[in-house]
């Protein structure tokens, strides 16, 4: 039985990806090579080429889950209020299966494509956050000027970097697990306290 050209090249970059992911892993961003890369998957360079322009649209492409999960994931914010942290159920059985990317994200921070990641990310938390406080307010009642978009941005951009360090030095899950909820009951707690 023959495989479709197309099945073959969906594994071929699958196996590129893998094979990056791996080596930014081990070498950080940097250091890794496209060489090294090739001899991972079993391709040459060319076919690398292929599928991505550069090493820089190779990370990338390596970084897209992360960043589809954040934005996959639908939180309850009733729940979360009442202190329901089941919806981070999903969030949790990505980062056991993705350790490694969290790793490749926290340790080539200073990249442009690993910003640009963050960035966005922190735009999704951000929204979350006034999502949280509105769900918290009752009536139609106008946010607090100390909840302005700015303290908004900057209690996400502290959220992401306390997510993102804990998921990556931390090797227990259930560790995991319990300092995510720690932290996002911090800040939960005190949006809330600038509700009052």
């Amino acid at each position: 039985m023959t495989k479709r050209k197309g099945a073959v090249s969906e594994e071929t970059k699958e196996a590129i990806l893998s094979a990056a992911a791996e080596e930014f892993y081990e070498y950080g961003y940097e250091k890794a090579s496209l060489r090294h890369i090739c001899s991972r998957a079993g391709v040459t360079t060319g076919a690398v080429y292929c599928f991505f322009e550069n090493k820089e649209d190779l990370l990338s492409n390596v970084m897209i889950p992360i960043f589809n999960v954040v934005r996959s994931i639908s939180i309850d914010y009733d729940k979360v209020l009442c202190d329901d942290y089941t919806a981070f159920d999903e969030f949790q059985k990505f980062f056991s299966a993705n350790r490694k990317l969290y790793h490749i994200l926290y340790y080539n921070m200073n990249n442009p494509v690993i910003a640009g990641y963050i960035k966005a990310i922190t735009e999704e938390f951000t929204h979350q956050i006034t999502d949280v406080a509105h769900k918290a307010l009752p009536g139609n009642k106008e946010l607090p000027k100390e909840l302005d978009e700015y303290i908004s941005r900057c209690l996400a951009h502290i959220m992401v970097y306390s997510i993102i360090k804990i998921i990556s030095e931390e090797p227990d899950d259930r560790i995991v697990t319990q300092r995510l909820i720690t932290t996002v009951r911090v800040y939960k707690n005190g949006i809330l306290s600038l509700l009052k």
